[in-house]
């Protein structure tokens, strides 16, 4: 949110001291093109991590702040040693998506420091799929113009 409220003040401090509109919009189109190609970047690593990883039968065992950062993470057991999930936890229906009576497959990564739920594999590979698509189709729309 405060990302947002500090791009409109740039802008509007930028009309104010007489910068053109066209110039704004193409600042704003190379923004988007950046987070997008940041997003890329970002899903693409988490997704060759996720090659190196090895497969193990975990049991969930509680939602609780990141030891990293400030979002909530399931945490599943291995062996009776706990490890945090890599993304944040599902914000909704967590008494369906995450269910402690069951045993589920989870990809310990190589330093053993976390692991990828069935829910990280899925935002991991659709994400990434999705963004190299989008980039391709992007490409291939700038190229015949």
């Amino acid at each position: 949110m405060e990302f947002v409220l500090a791009v409109i003040i740039i802008a509007v401090i930028c009309l104010i001291i007489g910068v053109k509109p066209i110039y704004l919009l193409f600042a704003a189109a190379m923004l988007v093109v950046f987070l997008f190609a940041a997003s890329l970047l970002l899903l693409t690593v988490f997704f060759v991590r996720l090659m190196f990883t090895s497969k193990h039968s975990a049991v969930f065992s509680r939602i609780d702040k990141s030891p990293r950062s400030r979002f909530k993470v399931a945490y599943y057991i291995i062996d009776g040693t706990e490890y945090p999930n890599i993304f944040p936890e599902e914000g909704f229906l967590q008494s369906k998506l995450y269910r402690g009576d069951k045993s589920c497959s989870v990809f310990l990564t190589r330093n053993k420091k976390y692991v990828y739920d069935k829910f990280a594999c899925a935002t991991c590979t659709i994400g990434t799929v999705a963004c190299i698509g989008t980039a391709a189709a992007a490409f291939l729309l700038f190229i015949n113009k």
